[in-house]
């Protein structure tokens, strides 16, 4: 009886009412979904993040005795981005690149206990912030922690390939 006294006292109390017009965001015509970043946007990225440089243009020579036989101009940023815009889906070649320059000598990624300590939270909101420009929500934080703390193959390097996988970082 008590509650339902309560629910009348509250009710009487509210007397006003407010009318607001219907809010808007954004544009009406505009497209809200992602759009993906283009082969070179994506490279300029991942070497950005990854290496701290952009992609290089070198000549890759060959010598035999050494004699120099032959000489070849290497663009990495058009020739990577040639290969990946002549796939119908890029998304694979882009993680097996991700995948290799993870794992490339140029790049420093810590050891799993290093890195994690006894939390990892602390690693994998740096990488959020660094590869996202803002910092994991609870669920994503915890789905990665937990996911470190139950599977020994689960370090450093597989939550850059997480972050740089996903439609956020792929997109502009």
């Amino acid at each position: 009886m008590k509650r339902l006294l309560v629910l009348i006292a509250l009710a009487s109390a509210c007397t006003e009412t407010y009318f607001y017009e219907p809010g808007q965001a954004g544009d009406e015509e505009s497209d809200r979904t992602p759009k993906a970043k283009t082969s070179s946007q994506f490279l300029r990225t991942v070497y950005a993040d990854l290496l701290g440089r952009t992609p290089e243009s070198y000549d890759f020579v060959v010598k035999f005795n050494g004699v120099e036989q032959f000489r070849l101009p290497i663009d990495e940023e058009r020739e990577l981005s040639n290969v990946l815009d002549g796939l119908g889906d890029s998304m694979p070649m882009r993680n097996l690149l991700v995948n290799g320059l993870l794992h490339s000598k140029e790049i420093t990624i810590p050891d799993k206990a290093s890195a994690g300590g006894t939390d990892p939270r602390d690693y994998i909101t740096d990488e959020f912030e660094k590869l996202l420009g803002r910092a994991p929500n609870t669920y994503e934080l915890e789905a990665f922690a937990d996911a470190w703390k139950q599977d020994p193959a689960v370090g450093p390097r597989t939550v850059i390939r997480a972050i740089i996988g996903s439609r956020e970082y792929q997109s502009q």
